[in-house]
């Protein structure tokens, strides 16, 4: 009798386990905000589908909120994860998706860059057009 409760009692557990998800914490993804070297402001001028889960974002810095890496008006060129442009699974983890048709009709855009001028974990805001 004892198996059984335990037999069914595993299979109930298999049953309802949900998958393992990968996402960070909230508080990672805004230390990884407070934290960037360099925060700035694009002026979008073209948002590239470069693959089925990333896009290349060009334009010109409208505004440096920290750091000494960008002045104002320079060109700059960000590779920004994004997705919805073509079919691909779901994926779990540390990365945060953009939205690919909104950010090819974005104007503006905050990104929160490491000193290398990557993105800090992912960190790229798509701002209302002013």
């Amino acid at each position: 009798m004892r198996k059984l409760t335990f037999a069914l009692a595993a299979i109930a557990a298999a049953l309802t386990a949900s998958p393992a998800s990968a996402l960070l914490p909230p508080q990672a993804y805004a230390n990884a905000r407070a934290n960037a070297a360099n925060v700035i402001i694009i002026n979008v001028e073209a948002a590239e589908l470069t693959s089925a889960m990333s896009c290349t974002v060009r334009g010109t810095v409208g505004a440096v909120e920290r750091g000494a890496k960008y002045e104002g008006g320079a060109a700059v060129e960000l590779t920004v994860p994004c997705r919805g442009h073509v079919m691909s699974p779901v994926m779990t983890g540390a990365v945060i998706f953009q939205n690919s048709h909104a950010l090819q009709a974005s104007t503006r855009g905050r990104a929160y860059l490491d000193d290398a001028g990557a993105l800090a974990l992912y960190q790229y805001e798509i701002l209302a057009a002013e």
